[in-house]
C-alpha cells in the first residue's frame, strides 16, 4: 500500500508566514512601546506624589516650613553680616533637599548610603536614563559618560570632595521660588540678595504653584562651569529651576543666578520666563551647554512621542504642585498661565524685585 508523502511548506508559504508575523510585530511594537511609555509616566507621577507627600512631612515636623533645596556640609551663617557664610565651597558635600526625606539621611556620617541607589527609588523616573542624574560629585561607578566631579571641590578640600548628601540618582527639581539656595548671608559667593526660608502658607494659589517637576534627562544642559576657573562642566542636579531670570543678566551664565539680581548691584532685576525668551528644543546640538539664559532649560520634555510645533519639543512633564497633586503637561503649559509662583517667595525681600512683563 502506497504511503502519501508528507507535505512541507513551500518557499512561498513560508515567506507569506514571515511577511504576516513581520506585518503584525510592526502593529504591535508601537503599541507596545506606547504602553511602556504611559505605564512610565504613571510610575513617575506616583513617585513624583511620594515625594509630596514626604515634603507634606517635613512641613509638620518643621513648622510649615519647605527646605532649603540645599546647603553645605558644615555650612554656617550669620545673616546680615558680609562675607559670615562658610564654607564657601561644598568641600564636605552639600546636603540636598532629597536627603531630608524618608529616614533624615541628611545626617553626617552616613555617606554609605548616598553610594548605593537603592532605597532612593521615589527620586528616579523608569523614563530617564539610569533614572535619573547624579551629584555634582558621586562615587566613581555613578558618573554618567564624560562626567566629573566638581575639580573646584576636589581642589579645596586635602581629601578630595566628598559624595554629596543626594539622591544617587535624580530625576526631580524643586521650584527655587519656594525652596530657595544656601546663600543666606549677604554677598556670600556674590549675593545681592539672600534666600530665606519658606513658609507653605505664604504660597498664594497653591494648586497652580509648581513645586517639584523632572530634569531634563540630558546631564549636560543640566550644568554649568567649575568654579576652579577649569572651564570644566560639571553637573549641578543639586540647584533648583525658576520661572525668574534676570533683566541685565540675559544670555550669560550668571543670569541662572537669581541672587545676584537686585538694587544692590548692576545687574538688573528679575522678570517672568517666557515662551519666547527659551529654545523650543533644548539639545547639546542647539544650545550650547553652560549658555541658559533661565534654568527652564533644565526642565525635561521626558514623556510621549518627540514631535516639534513651530520648532518646540512637545513631550511633556510631571508637576508637583504646593498642594500636593501632579499634573502631565508640556513646560510652555506652565508659562501661560503662570505657575511658577506668584513672587520668588525664597529671596529676601521678594516681590520688590520682580518687573511684570
Amino acid at each position: 500500500m502506497d504511503r502519501k508523502r508528507r507535505r512541507g511548506f513551500t518557499l512561498v508559504e513560508l515567506l507569506v508566514v514571515i511577511g504576516i508575523i513581520a506585518l503584525l510585530v510592526g502593529i504591535l511594537l508601537p503599541a507596545l512601546s506606547k504602553a511602556r511609555e504611559s505605564a512610565n509616566t504613571v510610575k513617575c507621577e506616583s513617585n513624583l506624589r511620594t515625594i509630596g507627600q514626604g515634603l507634606a512631612q517635613y512641613l509638620v515636623d518643621y513648622s510649615g516650613f519647605y527646605p532649603a533645596c540645599y546647603y553645605y556640609v558644615g555650612q554656617t551663617w550669620n545673616p546680615g553680616v558680609s562675607n559670615s557664610e562658610l564654607p564657601g565651597q561644598a568641600i564636605s558635600g552639600y546636603i540636598h533637599w532629597s536627603s531630608f526625606l524618608y529616614g533624615r539621611r541628611d545626617l553626617v556620617g552616613t555617606q554609605g548610603i548616598f553610594q548605593s541607589t537603592f532605597g532612593w527609588e521615589a527620586f528616579q523616573c523608569p523614563t530617564i536614563n539610569e533614572g535619573g542624574l547624579a551629584p555634582s560629585d558621586t562615587y566613581a561607578a555613578n558618573l554618567d559618560n564624560g562626567q566629573v566631579n566638581d575639580p573646584a571641590d576636589i581642589a579645596n578640600s586635602p581629601a578630595g570632595a566628598a559624595v554629596d548628601y543626594q539622591a544617587p540618582r535624580l530625576a526631580y527639581t524643586a521650584n527655587e521660588a519656594i525652596m530657595g539656595r544656601n546663600k543666606f548671608s549677604l554677598f556670600f559667593q556674590g549675593a545681592n540678595r539672600t534666600y530665606q526660608f519658606v513658609r507653605a502658607s505664604a504660597v498664594a494659589h497653591s494648586a497652580s504653584t509648581i513645586l517639584v517637576t523632572e530634569f531634563n534627562q540630558d546631564w549636560h544642559i543640566v550644568s554649568a562651569t567649575s568654579d576652579d576657573g577649569s572651564g570644566t562642566f560639571v553637573c549641578k542636579s543639586h540647584r533648583p529651576v525658576s520661572g525668574f531670570m534676570q533683566l541685565g543678566g540675559l544670555g550669560t551664565p550668571s543670569a541662572l543666578d537669581l541672587a545676584l539680581a537686585g538694587n544692590l548691584g548692576t545687574i538688573g532685576n528679575l522678570i517672568r520666563v517666557q515662551k519666547k525668551d527659551i529654545v523650543g528644543d533644548p539639545t547639546i546640538n542647539n544650545l550650547p551647554i553652560g549658555q541658559a539664559n533661565t534654568s527652564l532649560y533644565w526642565v525635561g520634555r521626558n514623556h510621549g512621542s518627540r514631535s516639534l510645533v513651530n520648532g518646540w519639543d512637545m513631550r511633556t512633564t510631571n508637576f508637583l504642585y504646593c498642594d500636593g497633586h501632579v499634573e502631565n503637561k508640556n513646560l510652555a503649559d506652565t508659562l501661560t498661565p503662570w505657575e511658577w509662583g506668584d513672587q520668588v517667595y525664597s529671596l529676601n525681600p521678594g516681590s520688590d524685585i520682580i518687573v511684570p512683563r
